[in-house]
């Protein structure tokens, strides 16, 4: 096994009305070694949907977030951001990611965010082949965070201050080799730093303010949300 996928869920107030568990039969389904975050009751409920396959849950609560401590700075909008807690949990997804390459349970090389409801796979089962194909994530390169633009265009140069959430680049799916984490950590903490309430400071708008900044640090495997997975089977 060489990649582990990283995922949580929580119930708050979201931009899906809390449609999740209708989705997670398919989008839970996926033929992979999972480290799954939430709190006590909810993993019960995602043990249900992921099975038998390989999962690891670690309890874990929003206000345990290394990014709770930014919560009176962020502000919540009606299309892109509904609450600030959602806002924490994207945020506070690269350092999921570490926690779960700290304990490594799979003993995996890569490891990948999948959302818990991928919005690709809502409406139809992933194959029940493994996930991914070896050979196709064995090209990929080690020392770059791989990730899926959110629009079908090349870096907006409009992203300037005050359309940052207009005009992001980087999607929140994204893997990288375990060798790379402490290094992408410590960029996005320095990032986080630049919150206020003068926009929507989502995790897509921290990666593109630092795949602005560190261009050779991104690697660009395809266009669009939650198309990264069609590009690896």
């Amino acid at each position: 096994m060489t990649l582990t996928c990283v995922s949580g869920y929580w119930k708050i107030k979201n931009k899906h009305d809390n449609k999740f568990e209708n989705w997670f039969n398919n989008t839970l389904k996926f033929n992979c070694p999972y480290v799954f975050f939430s709190d006590k009751e909810t993993i019960e409920i995602i043990k249900k949907y992921r099975g038998n396959l390989p999962t690891y849950y670690i309890e874990c609560d929003i206000k345990d977030f290394n990014t709770y401590k930014f919560k009176d700075r962020m502000v919540p909008h009606p299309a892109h951001c509904p609450s600030i807690e959602l806002n924490l949990i994207w945020n506070e997804k690269i350092f999921l990611i570490q926690k779960a390459i700290e304990l490594n349970p799979f003993k995996t090389e890569y490891f990948m965010w999948m959302d818990a409801g991928m919005s690709s796979f809502r409406k139809r089962r992933p194959p029940q082949v493994p996930f991914p194909n070896i050979t196709k994530l064995n090209k990929l390169p080690k020392d770059k965070l791989i990730y899926s633009s959110s629009h079908n265009f090349t870096y907006n140069e409009k992203f300037i201050k005050g359309q940052y959430h207009l005009h992001h680049h980087v999607s929140g799916t994204y893997l990288f080799h375990k060798s790379l984490i402490n290094k992408l950590v410590d960029i996005y903490k320095k990032y986080l730093n630049l919150i206020d309430k003068n926009d929507i400071w989502t995790d897509q708008v921290i990666w593109t303010l630092i795949y602005r900044d560190n261009k050779e640090l991104f690697f660009k495997l395809c266009d669009n949300y939650s198309s990264i997975p069609f590009y690896l089977y």
